[in-house]
């Protein structure tokens, strides 16, 4: 069993001009709590070393650990991860970008619940300064697409700044062994296997010292494995929704005298639909395959409603409306011990 303790991985390469200002300041914040600063390096020859064996007040709670995955820092991130003895064990980068006082609000969150904990730039409260626009752009749109679209617990899903909690890390399989995508893959694990996604505002700043370690294009195809995992899903049930909405339009312009009473069934139809996505991606929720024959079904009970005699029709509208007031309250009750035992949950 692990301790009740706070475990810091730094992955370093190359961060001589860096190194004392980054573990002073995760010193002065975290004397007061039991914690450990695992520096993970990946050679012996590295300048990092030679700096920090210069540092006359090093901090007591400092321990080297040598990468014996091998070279890139998701390696180095995994061999700290392996030597880590805390309940919560945080990643943080030896530049410096990330403020080290929001560590205790991240760790707070994880022994409250969570899983895995973002210190999120693009949250409300969050801010990001500097580094490559093409970058910047790249991990905004995937943050915010994967929360908006994909229900992921937070804005920000590419920042390496993150707290996880021991028992995910226990349960789970990291697979990255190169860039800095460990975060984004992590992040999507923990959404599609149903543990709790979190996050805290955090301000991000470009490095003042020191040559950046990052590879965009090089480790762009891993983000984007990890990205798609997450999106799948999602994307096909809003194409659903939509080729569903203009089909309606279609039909609206090929017949324009629907009464009123058909409008409204066809609008009650598209916004049941529309809100039992929204209230999945609201409670952060992973979509799954058979969420994609919401929209089927009623799509198929839309064009059943066109297509057979009035009396039928009055048969669909009932049936779909109660089916989806069924659905709907069977998912905002589904922790109620009954219902988890109808729908072996």
């Amino acid at each position: 069993m692990s301790e009740k303790l706070i475990s810091i991985i730094l992955p370093v390469y190359h961060e001589a001009e860096n190194i004392a200002r980054c573990l002073h300041g995760l010193w002065q914040t975290l004397k007061d709590q039991p914690h450990e600063i695992l520096v993970c390096y990946h050679y012996d020859d590295d300048p990092t070393l030679e700096a920090y064996a210069a540092i006359s007040d090093k901090p007591p709670s400092v321990v080297l650990v040598k990468n014996t995955y091998g070279p890139g820092p998701a390696n180095s991130i995994r061999t700290g991860f392996s030597a880590a003895r805390g309940d919560v064990i945080v990643t943080f980068m030896a530049d410096l970008s990330d403020p080290p006082a929001v560590i205790p609000e991240m760790t707070a969150k994880i022994r409250e619940g969570a899983d895995v904990v973002s210190g999120s730039r693009y949250m409300s409260g969050g801010s990001h300064f500097g580094g490559p626009l093409l970058k910047n752009f790249l991990s905004r749109a995937a943050g915010l697409s994967l929360y908006y679209v994909a229900g992921v617990g937070t804005h920000d899903s590419t920042n390496n700044f993150r707290a996880y909690s021991r028992r995910f890390l226990d349960q789970v399989l990291v697979e990255s062994q190169t860039g800095f995508q460990i975060a984004l893959e992590l992040t999507v694990k923990a959404h599609l296997k149903g543990f709790q996604v979190s996050e805290t505002p955090s301000s991000w700043r470009d490095r003042s010292a020191g040559e950046s370690g990052f590879r965009l294009l090089q480790w762009l195809p891993y983000y984007f494995h990890w990205y798609w995992r997450a999106m799948a899903v999602p994307l096909l049930i809003w194409a659903e929704l939509i080729f569903f909405t203009l089909l309606g339009v279609l039909r609206f312009a090929r017949k324009p005298a629907v009464d009123e009473i058909d409008f409204g069934y066809l609008l009650i139809l598209a916004l049941a639909s529309f809100f039992y996505c929204r209230l999945a991606f609201r409670e952060r929720r992973r979509l799954i395959w058979s969420d994609t024959l919401v929209p089927g079904a009623l799509l198929l009970a839309w064009h059943i409603f066109f297509t057979r005699p009035a009396a039928l029709r009055i048969l669909v509208r009932l049936a779909s409306i109660v089916g989806v007031i069924g659905v709907g309250a069977l998912y905002a009750l589904r922790n109620r011990p009954l219902v988890k035992k109808i729908l072996r949950l």
